[in-house]
């Protein structure tokens, strides 16, 4: 053991009536950082770094308080003050547990029931412990000072055994409450300030009193002990009732006549509120801390689900731009097939067989296309960007636009249509080309697995209401399996048994558009080889009118004198469709570049700007925003073009000012009927 580690800390300062204070601490950093936050002239700080080094410091000094790490080396400082507790000298000193870790209630209440008044953590807040150490410092100097009048009090006794007046004297000044009494009980002395503590007059203590009356008798040491004067914490009761927390010393009095024994209390009861504060306070924050904790656990939470939600975003923004980028490439090539085959189709030279295999030709061009847009329209609906353009329209009348086009099939296949449309209530609020989509999915679907010279019977009829319409189409074609009826719906799903008729997109977009009218589709087969029947249901519009859906054939006139600028980068695309436009008499000049078309733009009053939106230096918009700003120009209308047909594309190409918005491959009928109905709406484009 170190001499130099027990002597108290040298200050020049120090006060001769200084409170000697002992920290005990494995780690000598600690120690060190105790002894500043604890040095001052009313300090003496002795420094222990084992259980046995305080000990020993323990016999030597009296101590005001104990700051004991609860992790030692050879005895733990929970041991350690369990010995300092079990000895009367140490019992009452204060100690004060600090540990590198805020354990559990168990391990906090362990250390309250060996005599701890105060747990703390490190680091420790020099403030707050300078607080709570300056409170049993200040109590131990209050202790100390009744100690020392205790002993005044006996040695007067001693010396003067009939100097009793002068001892009454000094238990009246005494600070705290003061009690003499007989070993029966009876009370023979009792002080102000006892008076004050237990709400009773000196006279009716003296008179009435015992003090059993006053103290649990438990907590009276028994007469034949001689106390020491350590004080002890305990309660008492005043007039009322009232328990008051108080800390008691009882001392033999040997020099008066049968001897006394003086008992001397303290009220603590402010202490005991300040500790029961302090342990709510930490009670309070370890519950403030557990509820940061759970809400930083929730906003991590809460930041991980939003991160993971912007990728998704922009995993699904990645796949839409594909998509386009994909449907662009795949369309553009098509474009020149599809007006090729309409320059070869006019030929008056083109023989009956070559007529034939030209319309093969253009039904597959457009199946592609088809596909192309099934692809994109699953896209839509995935990411919710379906849109729908709401008018008054027809069922039946849609329905005969929808085999007017699966015609050509219809008859390459020598199938037989039975029509029963018995729904006297046909009328809808719907997307005209929406509805008629579903109608040529069914169609078209029936065609594929009905064979040659086989029935496909469309019939409708209302629901008892006449609030719906259904839709039934049915077809004695390869069937659908039981087990595959609930998965019909399903992108990519094949009903037949046969695999490699389409992409299987037809039936889960229809499913989807009728769901976005506010309808449903449902499908029945009784098997392989039994047909199959799919019955769209629709709610039929209120009010009054069936309005004409218009026709898919060419309407309106045309001006041969009507003057266009063709722009397009796709060579083939130019070369054929510039050709289909002047043998229909239009006045035709064309480029495949922004420039080239500024270029061809000067000295030609033209019309009509058809143009590609995606050029190779620049784009449509911006070439129609140019020659729109010049004189020449100003009065020009716009035909947008463009492989890229998704809903925001066609909403952008009519923002910037065009008339219309044309996905490739193109059907030429369709351009001209662009083309007529400008010409018809537009006075200063006819001739």
């Amino acid at each position: 053991m170190s001499a130099a580690t027990l002597a108290p800390t040298v200050n020049d300062h120090i006060s001769e009536e200084a409170v000697a204070i002992l920290l005990v601490d494995d780690d000598p950093k600690n120690l060190t950082a105790l002894e500043s936050i604890l040095e001052c002239p009313e300090h003496r700080l002795t420094k222990a770094r084992t259980a046995s080094e305080a000990l020993m410091a323990l016999m030597n000094q009296n101590f005001a308080a104990i700051v004991l790490d609860v992790q030692m080396p050879e005895m733990s400082g929970i041991d350690l003050a369990r010995l300092i507790k079990q000895r009367k000298k140490t019992q009452h000193i204060p100690i004060l547990f600090l540990t590198a870790h805020y354990r559990e209630n168990e391990d906090v209440v362990q250390g309250y029931d060996v005599g701890a008044v105060d747990y703390l953590t490190k680091p420790v807040h020099p403030a707050v412990l300078r607080s709570k150490v300056g409170v049993f410092v200040d109590l131990f100097r209050k202790t100390r000072a009744l100690a020392e009048v205790n002993r005044a009090m006996e040695m007067e006794i001693v010396e003067r055994k009939t100097a009793e007046e002068r001892f009454r004297v000094v238990v009246e000044a005494a600070p705290s409450a003061m009690l003499v009494f007989t070993s029966d009980g009876v009370l023979d002395l009792v002080n102000s300030q006892a008076e004050r503590l237990f709400g009773r007059s000196r006279e009716e203590m003296l008179i009435t009193a015992r003090i059993h009356d006053l103290v649990d008798a438990s907590a009276l040491p028994l007469m034949g002990d001689t106390p020491s004067g350590s004080p002890v914490e305990m309660v008492v009761r005043d007039k009322a009732g009232r328990l008051i927390p108080v800390e008691a010393s009882f001392t033999t009095i040997h020099s008066l006549e049968n001897g006394r024994w003086l008992a001397s209390f303290v009220d603590i009861t402010e202490r005991k509120r300040a500790e029961e504060s302090l342990r709510r306070a930490n009670s309070e924050l370890e519950a403030k801390n557990i509820a940061l904790e759970k809400q930083a656990e929730e906003r991590n939470l809460r930041l991980k689900a939003e991160s993971a939600q912007a990728e998704a975003e922009a995993a699904n923004a990645a796949k839409d731009r594909f998509l386009a980028m994909l449907s662009h490439e795949l369309r553009t090539p098509l474009s020149p097939v599809l007006h090729a085959v309409t320059l070869l189709n006019e030929c008056p030279d083109t023989s009956a067989d070559m007529h034939d295999l030209l319309q093969t030709i253009r039904r597959n061009v457009l199946l592609e296309s088809r596909l192309i847009d099934d692809l994109l329209d699953l896209a839509r609906v995935r990411n919710g960007k379906l849109q729908l353009d709401l008018q008054p329209t027809d069922a039946h009348q849609l329905m005969s636009h929808a085999l007017e086009i699966c015609r050509p099939e219809i008859t390459a296949h020598q199938l037989k249509i039975e029509t029963h449309l018995n729904a006297g209530g046909s009328r809808l609020q719907a997307d005209p080309a929406r509805i008629q989509q579903i109608f040529w999915n069914l169609i078209n679907n029936s065609i594929k697995h009905t064979p040659p010279g086989g029935t496909i019977t469309i019939d409708t009829a209302n629901d008892k209401t006449g609030e719906t319409v259904k839709i039934r189409v049915t077809d004695a074609g390869a069937g659908i399996e039981k087990e595959k009826l609930s998965r019909i719906f399903d992108a990519f799903e094949q009903g037949a048994h046969e695999a490699s008729k389409g992409l299987g997109l037809g039936l889960a977009i229809s499913k989807a558009l009728a769901e976005f009218h506010g309808g449903s589709i449902s499908a029945h087969s009784e098997g392989l080889g039994k047909g199959a029947s799919f019955v769209v249901t629709l709610p039929v519009a209120k009010g009054a009118g069936v309005v004409d859906v218009p026709q898919t054939g060419d309407s309106g006139t045309r001006t041969k004198r009507l003057r266009l600028l063709v722009v397009d980068d796709h060579h083939d695309t130019v070369i054929t469709l510039r050709a289909l436009l002047v043998r229909r008499g239009y006045e035709v000049r064309s480029a495949e570049s922004v420039s080239d078309a500024l270029e061809a733009a000067q000295g030609f009053s033209f019309d009509v700007l058809v143009t590609d939106i995606g050029l190779p230096d620049g784009s449509g918009v911006s070439l129609f925003e140019r020659l729109r700003e010049t004189p020449a120009h100003n009065a020009i209308r716009g035909v947008a073009v463009s492989g890229f047909g998704m809903d925001e594309d066609i909403a952008r190409s009519k923002t910037a000012g065009f008339a219309e918005h044309l996905t490739k491959p193109i059907d030429f009928s369709l351009l001209e009927r662009c083309l007529a109905k400008m010409s018809r709406e537009e006075p200063s484009l006819q001739s």
